[in-house]
């Protein structure tokens, strides 16, 4: 089907750009929501104090929520790009026409693509709006530059993933004060939108502190703007400098990692030692809950929903995972426990039953409020690429395999800091063995969090792993260089015609 949008005025996304939607306070900690006073913030009044710059700080992190899928703001967030296209998922659900980012048949008009569009550009607004205006308003250098820290932080954070979605994309770093004003912005160069978040991060980790506690737990911190600065990094291929920047954050010992894999994911264990940073969410009918737990789970009967989360709410198979992700842990041997969190079955499965994700399961109080954070940014997540830096900058080194000895260490239950010649990769691993062995790793490690798709194209792996998939499943999909980026949505180029689409789209 085709729609015709030339005499269709949205102002949706213009809106997101001008920042004009209500900014909610709602929170990134769980304990500094005030239910008695749901404070809303128009962005074209109430600056006047530091409480309402604090407020639409707040408000700034609470736009991560609908950034990474909520279903108040219609938005399925990140896993719809970062693993459903990959060889680790698949979505059995058409009517979300999810079913497009499986099988790369995506098309312009595709919702999925336009709602992520929308919350990022509104989240950037509200940053930007914070950044243009608290300079005005009286407060001690250190609150501003922490407060400009935790939304140049946020702001980089946006623009990192709707660089690695779309490639070039408008770059807004001041708040626009009318509808003229934002229909002059068109695409900007990937390279130029990397140097800015470079700058944001790098601003942020001279200005966040080293932890937050209380009722600011979850807010950004020093590691997390370093990890994520890495990432940058590392994405673009700046090996030497990723491989510097990743070595602080180990270094700084702030963050160890989970004894138990099946740990990180518990919602009794959130914000542990080993995550440098999260979208919070949280239950009880307050609107900040996330819906993960039905989206990923099948659409099983009563008995098997109620048996599997304590509720019978039914799932909605939105991210379900892969056999051929299963055949690689089986191949990765019965020690290896992070299959029993990674997949399962439900209980009585049937010949046409899937597997499901386990990182995500909770009870939750309605099919979309749940405790579930998304984790962003974890710290096996880091060491696995430091590994990959210095690997592509050097070759291995002795910290490079002590980094992923590490995590395989946590993977077979042993004590990750003692030598153990049975698991550990030996002193004689090659650059390729190591380059081969860190793809499968952060795939099993870090399956179903949102990064399979990006770590195949970062590592220019996307083309053959994702081909030589679709010849072992018998399909006829085949991918190239125009899929490794996702269609700019039709409605954005309809409404600002100086924007352009992306090869291979209409």
């Amino acid at each position: 089907m085709t729609f015709d949008y030339k005499h269709i005025f949205t102002g949706a996304s213009v809106a997101a750009l001008l920042g004009l939607a209500t900014l909610v306070t709602t929170s990134c900690s769980k304990d500094f929501i005030d239910l008695n006073d749901p404070t809303r913030l128009p962005t074209t009044e109430g600056y006047s104090d530091s409480l309402s710059i604090q407020n639409g700080v707040t408000a700034a992190y609470a736009s991560l929520q609908d950034l990474y899928g909520k279903s108040s703001a219609n938005n399925r967030g990140i896993f719809v790009f970062g693993e459903i296209p990959s060889d680790n998922s698949f979505t059995v659900v058409s009517g979300e026409r999810l079913n497009e980012f499986n099988d790369f048949t995506l098309v312009s008009d595709n919702p999925r693509v336009q709602s992520q569009w929308l919350m990022t550009y509104r989240t950037i607004a509200r940053c930007n709006i914070i950044l243009g205006r608290a300079g005005a308003i009286k407060l001690t250098d250190a609150t501003r530059n922490r407060y400009f820290a935790e939304v140049r932080f946020i702001r980089a954070l946006a623009y990192f993933n709707a660089v690695r979605i779309w490639g070039d994309v408008p770059l807004v770093t001041r708040e626009i004060a009318s509808i003229a004003e934002a229909y002059e912005f068109g695409r900007t160069p990937a390279a130029q939108v990397y140097t800015q978040i470079e700058e944001d991060l790098a601003f942020a980790e001279a200005n966040l502190p080293v932890a937050q506690t209380g009722v600011n737990l979850g807010r950004a911190t020093k590691g997390a703007a370093q990890g994520l600065l890495g990432r940058v990094l590392l994405t673009q291929k700046k090996y030497a400098d990723a491989a510097t920047k990743l070595r602080q954050v180990i270094d700084a010992n702030t963050y160890t990692l989970q004894a138990a894999y099946a740990n990180i994911f518990a919602t009794s264990n959130e914000m542990n030692s080993e995550i440098l940073f999260a979208v919070r969410y949280t239950k009880g009918a307050l609107g900040l809950g996330s819906a993960f737990t039905t989206w990923f789970m099948p659409a099983y009967t009563t008995a098997q929903t109620t048996a599997l989360i304590g509720a019978s709410f039914t799932g909605q198979q939105f991210n379900t995972v892969d056999t051929d992700l299963v055949n690689t842990f089986v191949a990765s041997g019965t020690t290896d426990v992070r299959a029993a969190t990674s997949y399962t079955l439900p209980i009585n499965p049937t010949a046409t039953s899937t597997y499901y994700t386990k990182k995500y399961i909770d009870t939750p109080t309605t099919s979309t409020d749940a405790e579930n954070d998304w984790i962003v940014l974890r710290y096996a997540d880091v060491l696995l690429m430091y590994a990959e830096a210095v690997n592509e900058a050097t070759g291995p080194t002795a910290q490079a395999l002590d980094a992923v000895n590490r995590v395989i260490r946590r993977s077979r239950n042993l004590p990750v800091a003692t030598a153990n010649s049975t698991v550990d990769l030996p002193t004689s691993t090659t650059r390729e063995t190591l380059r081969t062995r860190l793809e499968l790793e952060r795939r099993l490690e870090l399956s179903f969090e949102g990064h399979r798709w990006f770590d195949l194209v970062r590592t220019d792996r996307a083309i053959p792993v994702m081909n030589a998939f679709f010849t072992r499943t018998n399909s006829t999909t085949r991918i190239d260089q125009n899929d490794l980026l996702f269609p700019i949505p039709i409605q954005e180029i309809q409404t600002n015609p100086i924007l352009t689409q992306n090869p291979g789209y209409n």
